[in-house]
């Protein structure tokens, strides 16, 4: 198996914060990341990524959605209330997008291509960075603005 390809796209140590209850999953996942170039914090529970989310200059969640007491999308809710400019990407054993996905930015399944996890994180830590420096109506940066949600069912 070759090495995944760095695909961060100028997002070089972009610190990304990875949840998961699964510890196996999560090194490896840590080890893609850092090989792409990223920098990676992780947490083994949902109260440890959001204490970490609060403290730390966090530019985008990576978390699984079935974790112990909490979903990855009730984890996305409480993160966007603190800082609704970070991405929150649910990463999912489950096939279907959740109905509910509403606070997180994407949802992609655990499909075993790295390259794919990559892209995506590449494409959201870019949209991150070109929301942040468009102005708002207000004069401030409009982070949120335009916030794809491709994940999302379709209606």
């Amino acid at each position: 198996m070759t090495a995944p390809v760095a695909l961060n796209d100028g997002a070089d140590h972009a610190l990304i914060l990875c949840i998961d209850d699964n510890v196996t999953s999560l090194r490896v996942r840590q080890l893609i990341l850092e090989r792409a170039g990223f920098s990676v914090i992780c947490a083994v529970s949902d109260e440890d990524g959001l204490q970490l989310f609060a403290e730390l200059p966090i530019d985008l969640v990576l978390t699984d959605q079935f974790l112990g007491a909490k979903t990855g999308i009730q984890i996305a809710r409480q993160m966007k209330n603190l800082k609704p400019h970070v991405p929150v990407l649910i990463f999912s054993a489950a096939l279907d997008v959740p109905d509910d996905i509403g606070f997180a930015d994407e949802f992609l399944a655990k499909s075993g291509d790295p390259d794919l996890l990559l892209k995506t994180l590449a494409r959201l830590l870019r949209k991150r960075r070109n929301d942040a420096s468009l102005p708002a109506p207000d004069g401030k940066s409009a982070f949120l603005s335009g916030f794809s949600r491709t994940g999302k069912k379709s209606a």
